[in-house]
């Protein structure tokens, strides 16, 4: 199962102009020095003939204090209509601040992708089988670590196109609401997975080792995030169908 192809100009525009009528929620992803950043508003206004759309931000603890995305930045955008699960990237031409809280302007998109929210649901990995995860985090740059001693070994418990559980016995310096890059490969002898997560949670498990909820981030805001969220979700759908095998 892949994202769709890019839409045609005028179901794309439709699309879009349903977003705006519905008001439907939206995530911005914005890629930072200090790591990967998402904003969650809701489509307010837009049209083809200004070919721009505005995003009304979700109210944050104080709106002064928040650093917001510049104008010229690309940020990912992500949509749910239905059952699908749509997505783009596109420049920031505006910020707005006013008295009804926070709003940005997005230039009109060229294409958009939808993808099938049904791979973001939970699959586990073949029974009997042990998908080892490496994890570790990224500076404020995103550069890799370069000491091996700070890398976590992990076992990969199930995933979705929206993140992964990994089972974790190193987990004591791992911290909540961090940014991790994280490594795996579901089937001998293919390339591995290299995604950056957020952790979302980490809960006790049994023989002292903790279960880590990660979110993935940035998929939505480059072609090449689009490419490993396409693969990620054939091997969603691959695990699932294996799953639904009768055990033998």
């Amino acid at each position: 199962m892949t994202p769709s192809p890019a839409l045609s100009g005028s179901r794309q525009d439709q699309l879009l102009l349903d977003a705006v009528a519905h008001q439907r929620h939206v995530v911005l992803t914005q890629q930072t020095p200090d790591g990967w950043r998402l904003f969650k508003g809701k489509f307010i206004a837009g049209s083809g003939a200004t070919r721009s759309l505005m995003v009304k931000l979700a109210p944050s603890p104080s709106d002064s204090d928040v650093t917001l995305p510049e104008p010229g930045e690309t940020l990912g955008t992500t949509f749910r209509v239905g059952h699908k699960k749509c997505m783009f990237s596109t420049p920031l031409e505006g910020v707005h601040r006013g008295g009804d809280g926070v709003s940005v302007t997005l230039r009109w998109p060229r294409d958009i992708q939808q993808i099938q929210r049904r791979v973001y649901e939970r699959a586990q990995p073949p029974r009997g089988s042990v998908v080892a995860v490496r994890f570790w985090r990224t500076d404020r740059h995103g550069e890799t670590v370069r000491d091996e001693r700070d890398v976590k070994y992990g076992q990969l418990e199930d995933i979705s196109c929206g993140g992964m559980r990994v089972r974790a016995t190193e987990a004591v310096q791992v911290d909540v609401g961090r940014a991790y890059r994280c490594v795996f490969t579901t089937k001998t002898g293919k390339p591995p997975f290299v995604i950056d997560a957020l952790l979302r949670h980490r809960e006790a498990a049994d023989h002292g080792r903790a279960s880590l909820g990660f979110q993935f981030v940035g998929l939505d805001a480059t072609e090449e995030g689009r490419e490993v969220l396409a693969r990620l979700a054939r091997v969603i759908a691959r695990l699932k169908r294996g799953r639904s095998q009768p055990h033998r």
